[in-house]
């Protein structure tokens, strides 16, 4: 996950996590269906106000945003340059907003036109991705590992064994994580500095790091499979939760309140094209 999992007190960790798992599943599908950058703001901030509502600690995340805003910005230029949307809203969808390559550069410009209408769908898919990503960290975040796995176990065609491997490989990554970090000092202490030197010399001073971390990534995954197997795992299909959910008031109006919002997003898109550029 994006942000790892802290244990709270906060009205989204106390909610369900049936519940939690469909206000993801209803921001995700109004960010795809929606195109429009000012809905999108709408949405990405009912998402921010949702992670205050949780104490999301936004600085975790923030050398991922900060990623992600050269990437959206890339994204926005690509799409005004070469993307025209058929849009319902916009009078002139092919006028100019400005050139990347401006006129005043001899035997070149002007070049690179960006127009409205992609710049402005450009813009609306930066703010999907910026949106989803902020919705799965929140998620993340306020819901523990063996909470999806009973969501995924509960789900009747699905079975339990999957659950399992998902949570494995959650709670594994921190562990590979903090072995990393452990063996980068470790090498630092050394006199290894792995910010100096060419390509190769840095690939070089990471396979020091990688092989001994192959090695007890293996270790563990040996283990984990020997007590798997001294307690028969897999053996029978019955299975009981430590932890049987039982929804309370404010479980049903988040609960009706996001797929509701779904619904409707999704019929007013159709009839109405709002939303829509």
């Amino acid at each position: 996950m994006i942000v790892e999992y802290e244990s709270k007190s906060s009205a989204v960790h106390r909610l369900d996590p049936r519940v939690k798992f469909a206000w993801m599943l209803a921001a995700i599908v109004i960010s795809v269906m929606w195109t429009h950058p000012v809905y999108l703001i709408l949405l990405g901030l009912t998402v921010v106000g949702f992670g205050l509502l949780a104490g999301f600690p936004w600085s975790k995340i923030r050398g991922v945003l900060s990623f992600m805003i050269i990437v959206t910005a890339i994204i926005t230029l690509v799409q005004g340059a070469t993307y025209v949307p058929k849009t319902v809203t916009l009078d002139e969808p092919a006028r100019v907003l400005f050139h990347l390559i401006p006129g005043w550069i001899p035997g070149v410009g002007p070049a690179c036109s960006i127009k409205v209408g992609g710049f402005l769908y450009g813009i609306g898919m930066a703010l999907k991705v910026v949106t989803v990503l902020v919705v799965v960290a929140i998620f993340g975040y306020t819901t523990s590992p063996s909470e999806i796995v009973q969501i995924i176990a509960r789900v009747p065609f699905i079975p339990y064994q999957v659950g399992f491997v998902m949570s494995t490989a959650w709670k594994f990554v921190p562990v590979v994580q903090m072995q990393m970090r452990t063996l980068m000092d470790a090498h630092r202490s050394k006199g290894v500095d792995f910010e100096q030197g060419t390509f190769a010399e840095k690939i070089k001073k990471t396979s020091g790091i990688v092989l001994p971390l192959f090695a007890n990534s293996l270790s563990m995954a040996d283990t984990m499979a020997l007590a798997m197997e001294s307690r028969a795992f897999g053996s029978s299909r019955k299975f009981t939760f430590i932890r049987p959910y039982q929804m309370d008031r404010f479980d049903w109006v988040v609960l009706i309140g996001s797929l509701g919002a779904m619904v409707a997003c999704i019929a007013l898109l159709a009839v109405f094209k709002l939303g829509a550029l």
